[in-house]
């Protein structure tokens, strides 16, 4: 995320992060460790797998748009889900967006499956709309 979109999610500046997804995929996170509530949004470009693959998820999936894009929406496998998101955004034939919203603490008001997927759809679409800017 630029800069300024950065205080959009209110977090602190991402940085690399190490994955072992076994696809070469790239990770950013960012942590608001410094405010409260406590939250985290962790994102990878997975460039060998597409978002339909993450249907089959053994927590449930539901198909959702993102900024135009279709996406998986779904929850990490070890992630409580009633604090926890993730979307697999489809953005380009065989390869997808994973964006994740957690909040670990728990500590963000009302927080609920539904409220983690729409902090984790916000941040997507900002994302999203970086990588049309970077085609155009």
């Amino acid at each position: 995320m630029a800069p300024p979109q950065v205080g959009q999610i209110k977090t602190e500046p991402g940085e690399p992060s190490v994955n072992n997804d076994g696809l070469g995929s790239r990770d950013c996170l960012w942590h608001g460790a410094a405010v409260q509530p406590d939250n985290i949004w962790l994102t990878r470009v997975i460039l060998a797998q597409g978002a339909d693959y993450y249907l089959a998820s053994v927590t449930g999936s539901q198909i959702v748009t993102v900024n135009g894009f279709p996406a998986v929406q779904t929850t990490a496998n070890l992630q409580d889900p009633k604090t926890h998101c993730t979307l697999f955004v489809d953005v380009a034939p065989g390869q997808s967006l994973q964006v994740q919203y957690g909040n670990l603490a728990g500590d963000y008001p009302g927080i609920s499956h539904q409220v983690a997927c729409q902090l984790a759809s916000k941040a997507a679409e900002l994302m999203v709309a970086n990588l049309r800017n970077l085609v155009h």
